[in-house]
């Protein structure tokens, strides 16, 4: 896939052709050439130093002046690239090179998108080993975990670095990459979760004209059109659109659906000083959802290999599927100051409105757990569990973000300062029924046929009302130092004005139950960073940073039932290195320790601060009573490897390898110290390849590769779920090779449809676990044109 634009010249490079770097120098110096020598008269081109010369251009002069040619050079840039992309747009203040950024990060570019016809984010995140599904199911927007924590679909997902509301299947078709930055962003992201962010960039307007199709082994079907034009004399006006429909067939049983997107972008270079540009998408989508299982009993592993990842718990003919209606716009303006100093404004707003409907099974009541010892919050010990008639239409969440930040440089001596100065303003609103539709309606067994309940007809959801409204306004500072030796120091900080109202939120303070918790607080977000370049193809970094994080709502079973906690801080020490031995490759290892307070029902012998009445019965604590609280800590050590790019004229690569190690220290239950966190294993690696295939013009494999470790599914570490590899394939084929109109691929994952649990993470305190997607085989065609 080609595309076009007037403002970079680049040139594709194939096997046996020379390089895109080698190429530009020549033809920038060719191209200045010819348009100085055709903007010069041909008379002063030539100097009569001798009679000879002098009769010569007598003769020229005396002969019909030729026409003037203009030509247009237009230069094609490969989509293709190598897997390596050489900017990024989050992790930095001062757009700082992914090879000297002080900090973790894998970018997933278009190639790869395209490559593995992503068109989920879950798809995406397969590619870093340092992300993980927390709960993802078909169907419904997904939570993941980096470096072991769960983040906050509230604050850390953004669309070209400004934040957007989480709760949404961003659609891909209009994406260029997936940047993943890993550990503390605070600096960047304000109030957020601790273990990192993930930002989609959009593409950026270009001469396109392109159409996909594509379908896989169950039926569905998919299209889409991208198109760019180029305006004005100097083309420096350019706008896009991107289209796709899709019929989706699912391969969980009463889940199929159908989405539509669209999104368009433009760019305009007001003057060569100042450019403005902006995005805006939509997307409708109808599915239905699918819910996880649970630990029967509270102790045991549903038998996996009895199960079918095509059964859909509890499934009703009459279940309504879920509509997602989203809509994301930013907008930025850059403008150059003078003395090589920079500034820009940028404001976002995200829209995602969702009808929530769901046959939901969980736990199980009195009829199914009678006279068995047995938690009620988790399915029977029999696989018995109860299903409930659950319906939340009109859950409306909106983020709106602005922020200017203005970058330059001074000196003080022998030092320069790369200084960055500037603010962010941030509001997000959450609107939901004031009571949902959340009936009983009856109860099955994970091992027996699905039985027919009827719907509940007498309850209907309430009106909707404000829930959330969060506030922060933030003062951001940066000083980049360029000290002797090639080393830098980075001092930075983020002052945080938070104010978060959570209307329908209990809490305990100081021995009050607050209806209506209110956060007001200012807080510094410090970043410190050192690196040490001795090459110019090696970086050494360190740094230190910390982030506040809004508290958790504890599970409606224990003793301070759906209370949340105080918000709470995470800290985290980094050391890493970064080494590039060719233009095209970038490989990366990163140390980090990370500290936050460890969350957790605790079993309770007498009241304590958190839980001084059982306020779940409306009686005294009583002695084996749970309590959800914040005590000890817990700590995350691991070491990340990474390499992306282009290896080798024939390979072109993105790899990873994440080791973790993250325990509770001092939780107070003795079970609990020292135990690997719930749904993290202690390795996790992903590979994908592109391999051009000798003597096959036109045609690539690429294999792919996942491995991830056992994962925990109870705090003691009691039950675990096996670790798991998951092979995947793929082949691309361009008749013309690189510079072909036409791109056919074939991308299998899970060629081996292994059975496995992908996840066994907790959702609002309560842990689920779900089962992998079986054997997927999609076939796809591009043109352009």
């Amino acid at each position: 896939m080609f595309r076009v634009s007037p403002y970079s010249l680049t040139s594709a490079t194939g096997p046996g052709r020379a390089s895109a770097q080698s190429l530009l120098p020549a033809s920038a110096l060719l191209l200045a050439a010819t348009l100085l020598l055709s903007s010069v008269p041909l008379q002063a081109q030539a100097t009569a130093n001798t009679p000879e010369d002098a009769a010569k251009n007598a003769q020229n002069a005396s002969k019909p002046a030729l026409p003037r040619v203009t030509t247009t050079v237009v230069v094609h840039e490969d989509l293709r690239g190598n897997y390596l992309p050489q900017n990024v747009s989050t992790g930095s203040l001062d757009n700082l090179p992914l090879q000297k950024l002080p900090s973790s990060m894998l970018v997933i570019d278009r190639a790869i998108l395209a490559d593995q016809n992503a068109r989920l984010l879950n798809e995406v995140i397969k590619n870093d080993a340092s992300v993980g599904e927390d709960y993802a199911p078909v169907g419904y927007y997904g939570v993941y975990e980096l470096r072991g924590f769960p983040i906050d679909l509230a604050s850390a997902l953004s669309i070209n670095g400004l934040t957007i509301a989480g709760e949404q299947e961003v659609p891909l078709e209009n994406k260029e990459s997936v940047e993943i930055l890993k550990g503390i962003a605070g600096v960047e992201y304000g109030v957020a979760s601790a273990g990192g962010a993930i930002n989609f960039t959009t593409k950026r307007p270009a001469l396109v004209s392109a159409v996909d199709m594509a379908t896989d082994h169950r039926g569905t079907a998919f299209g889409a059109g991208d198109f760019g034009r180029l305006f004005g004399h100097q083309k420096q006006v350019g706008a896009s659109i991107n289209l796709a429909g899709e019929s989706i067939q699912s391969y969980v049983n009463n889940t199929d659906g159908w989405r539509a997107m669209g999104a368009g972008a433009a760019d305009w270079h007001i003057t060569p000083l100042a450019l403005l540009k902006g995005d805006f998408e939509y997307q409708h989508k109808v599915e239905g959802s699918v819910c996880g299982y649970q630990l029967l009993g509270g102790n045991t592993l549903p038998d996996i290999s009895r199960l079918h990842p095509s059964t859909l718990l509890g499934e009703q003919s009459w279940t309504k599927p879920n509509t997602f209606d989203t809509h994301n716009s930013n907008a930025r303006f850059d403008y150059q100051l003078p003395h090589g100093w920079k500034a820009f404004a940028a404001a976002a707003y995200s829209h995602s409105l969702i009808d929530d409907n769901v046959i939901y099974p969980y736990g199980c009541s009195e009829s199914v757990c009678d006279n068995v010892t047995a938690p009620y919050y988790f399915f029977a010990p029999d696989g018995g569990y109860d299903i409930y008639d659950y319906r939340n239409p009109g859950e409306l969440r909106i983020n709106a973000q602005a922020e200017a930040m203005a970058t330059g440089t001074v000196s003080t001596g022998k030092l320069q300062h790369d200084l960055a100065i500037g603010g962010s303003l941030f509001r997000r609103s959450v609107q939901q029924p004031s009571k949902s539709v959340n009936e009983w309606i009856g109860s099955e067994n994970i091992y027996q046929p699905i039985e027919a309940f009827g719907p509940e007809t007498t309850k209907t959801p309430g009106d909707r009302i404000l829930d959330e409204d969060n506030h922060q306004a933030a003062l951001i500072l940066q000083d980049r130092i360029h000290l002797p030796g090639r080393i830098q120091l980075l001092v930075a900080g983020r002052e945080d004005s938070l104010r978060d109202h959570d209307k329908k939120a209990t809490a305990l303070v100081n021995g009050v139950v607050t209806d209506g918790v209110n956060t007001d607080k200012m807080v510094w977000l410090p970043q410190y960073a050192i690196t040490f370049q001795p090459t110019d193809e090696l970086t050494l970094y360190g740094n230190y940073s910390v982030q506040l994080s809004l508290g958790l709502q504890a599970p409606w079973w224990t003793d301070n039932s759906s209370f949340y906690l105080a918000p709470y801080f995470t800290r985290q020490t980094e050391i890493g290195a970064k080494f590039q031995p060719t233009a095209n490759l970038l490989t990366s290892v990163a140390i980090f320790r990370m500290h936050a307070p460890f969350f957790y029902n605790r079993v309770l012998q007498v009241a304590d601060s958190y839980c001084d009445y059982n306020y779940n019965y409306g009686e005294d604590v009583q002695p084996g009573d749970l309590c959800f609280e914040a005590y000890g800590r817990e700590s995350h050590d691991g070491i990340e490897f990474s390499a992306q790019g282009r290896a080798a004229h024939w390979l072109s690569l993105t790899a990873s390898a994440t080791a973790l190690k993250a325990t509770a220290e001092n939780s107070g239950t003795a079970a609990y110290d020292g135990k690997q966190i719930l749904n993290t294993p202690h390795l996790r690696t992903a590979v994908f390849a592109d391999v051009l295939v000798p003597h096959a013009h036109g045609l690539h494999l690429m294999p792919g590769w996942n491995y991830t470790g056992r994962k925990s599914a109870t705090s003691d570490g009691s039950v675990s779920v096996d670790g798991y590899n998951i092979f995947n394939l793929g082949a691309r084929y361009s008749p013309g090779g690189e510079s072909s109109h036409v791109t056919l691929r074939l991308y299998a994952d899970n060629i081996l449809n292994k059975r496995y649990w992908k996840a066994t993470g907790a959702n609002y305190g309560d842990s689920f676990l779900h089962m992998g997607a079986p054997t997927t085989v999609r076939l796809s065609a591009h043109y352009s044109f």
